[in-house]
């Protein structure tokens, strides 16, 4: 067989086109199968159906360790951000902080001019303050008994019968990001742990309408394996705010595995994808008495409300924290 002429393709010669066509073809066959092993890989832990997002923070299976705070909350700043200030429709009956917030805490923080404006930006024009508004500032979250009205505090004035929770809210800015609900004990490495932790929302049905809409997450942790420690169990309460867009979901239980380097201490740290806001409770009081003379006042009582992440459902996020010895 003679060879083929110069310039010309022969029998086992492959023209530039068909080479062309060659190497798009591989290329093809090597993106799908990289497709796969990335959907393989995906698919080794599925997620239960109906439920949020997982709460590992190693959602790779990895052995992730954070050492400190500020790790942490920039972890959860990516995945659960929250605003710099935000409102509560109603009452805020739930997240309060009840050990006592004083007015000279706020105002170190958030003015009260702020507060009224962002009353009015964030929760309606209805509330435009009149010029020559009486503004009643409170000394401390203690101070909510309502002179106007004997034998009511604000919770039961905004509770009242015909409330709807357009005379009253909360204003604030953030005080604290990602509160520690729970954690485990410290574990000296070398050690390998597993976990099971899970957080349910239960809803109040009964709530008084004039209060703000939120719940209560009871996080549960204990040990996968049997032993002296049963594990432990915590509730608290919490706001949603005028901006929350997905609500808190309840967790399904989960095993988290914690292996714990030589020459570390480690544990697992329970975060609420959540942020302590400090503001003012604010409150309106129109009264038309028998004398005729109609009378109405701004009320504002220094208050600490824990307000969830808007945007994310899961209401936990487990971390896995170590230190040196």
């Amino acid at each position: 067989m003679s060879a083929p002429k110069a310039g010309k393709p022969g029998k086992h010669r492959t023209t530039p086109g068909r080479r062309a066509r060659r190497a798009a073809v591989l290329a093809a066959a090597a993106l799908v199968t990289a497709l796969v092993a990335t959907t393989l890989m995906g698919n080794q832990t599925p997620a239960t159906a109906g439920q949020p997002e997982t709460a590992s923070a190693a959602d790779d299976g990895g052995n992730t360790f954070y050492g400190s705070d500020q790790e942490v909350i920039s972890l959860l700043e990516r995945t659960a951000p929250l605003n710099q200030r935000e409102a509560v429709q109603g009452y805020p009956a739930l997240g309060q902080d009840r050990r006592g917030v004083t007015r000279e805490d706020v105002e170190k923080v958030y003015r009260l001019d702020d507060a009224l404006r962002d009353v009015k930006s964030r929760l309606g024009r209805g509330w435009d303050v009149p010029p020559g508004t009486e503004i009643d500032i409170r000394r401390n979250s203690g101070d909510d008994q309502e002179p106007w009205l004997e034998g009511m505090n604000a919770q039961h004035y905004c509770g009242k019968d015909d409330a709807d929770g357009s005379d009253c809210g909360f204003v604030g800015v953030l005080d604290q990001k990602y509160p520690t609900v729970q954690s485990t004990a410290e574990v000296t490495g070398k050690a390998k742990l597993t976990y099971k932790t899970q957080a349910t929302v239960g809803r109040d049905t009964g709530r008084t309408k004039g209060w703000s809409a939120g719940g209560k997450l009871t996080t549960t942790i204990k040990p996968k394996a049997p032993g002296p420690d049963t594990g432990a169990e915590f509730n608290f309460t919490y706001s949603e705010s005028v901006t929350t867009t997905n609500k808190w979901t309840s967790m399904a239980e989960q095993d988290t595995e914690i292996d714990v380097p030589d020459g570390t201490v480690g544990w697992l740290d329970g975060r609420a994808n959540a942020g302590g806001y400090k503001g003012f409770i604010i409150y309106r009081i129109h009264l038309f008495p028998a004398d005729g003379k109609p009378k109405q006042k701004i009320v504002a009582i220094p208050a600490r409300v824990l307000i969830q992440a808007p945007g994310k459902s899961a209401p936990m996020t487990w971390v896995k924290r170590d230190s040196k010895k």
